[in-house]
């Protein structure tokens, strides 16, 4: 009885240790959220030969990027993760990529100097990642559906279903017996 409470007092004591050290450190939960949707968008990018052209048009609509940034970003081999949060600080800053660049070696450190919350920048990347992928379904299924050709069956209306019922029927109502049956002895069952 007492090892239960003792192993149920620690286990209380480990979690809430672990829990404060999670709320403590909200740094490394960005730069782990961060870094997933980065890596999460670089592969968007990579899968689909469409990727780079529909990022370009999500950063501009979500955003409001100009070209000439996702030019200048796209010349000094910024990846498209990185671009995405370029593009989330100038929204929020004003300033353009030129001048965003050192904040590639520590987005927390920059958005924090910038007077910006690291928090709304991270949930708003994961918004932008999540819509980055529902467009980029909505895309592969709009080609399939042009790519397959089917041939609209032509509407029969109701009298086709009455047509198929009395078919149905024909067969069931078979002109002829389907089976015979014969009896050995001329006396029934019945009869003696």
């Amino acid at each position: 009885m007492w090892i239960r409470r003792i192993s149920l007092g620690l286990l209380v004591g480990f979690l809430s240790v672990t829990a404060a050290l999670s709320a403590a450190d909200p740094r490394k939960e960005f730069d782990a959220q961060l870094g997933h949707v980065i890596s999460r968008l670089n592969h968007e990018a990579d899968v689909d030969v469409q990727g780079p052209m529909l990022l370009t048009e999500l950063i501009q609509k979500e955003y409001g990027t100009r070209s000439e940034d996702i030019k200048w970003a796209a010349d000094h081999s910024v990846k498209w993760g990185e671009i995405a949060a370029f593009a989330y600080i100038r929204a929020t800053t004003g300033r353009r990529f030129e001048e965003i660049e050192d904040a590639r070696r520590d987005f927390w450190a920059y958005a924090e100097k910038a007077g910006m919350s690291p928090v709304k920048m991270a949930h708003s990347l994961e918004g932008f990642l999540k819509k980055a992928e529902k467009e980029r379904n909505s895309r592969i299924l709009d080609r399939l559906r042009t790519s397959r050709r089917v041939q609209a069956m032509p509407d029969l209306g109701s009298g086709f279903g009455l047509f198929q019922e009395a078919l149905d029927f024909r067969r069931i109502d078979s002109p002829r017996p389907t089976k015979v049956h014969t009896v050995a002895s001329g006396k029934a069952k019945g009869d003696q």
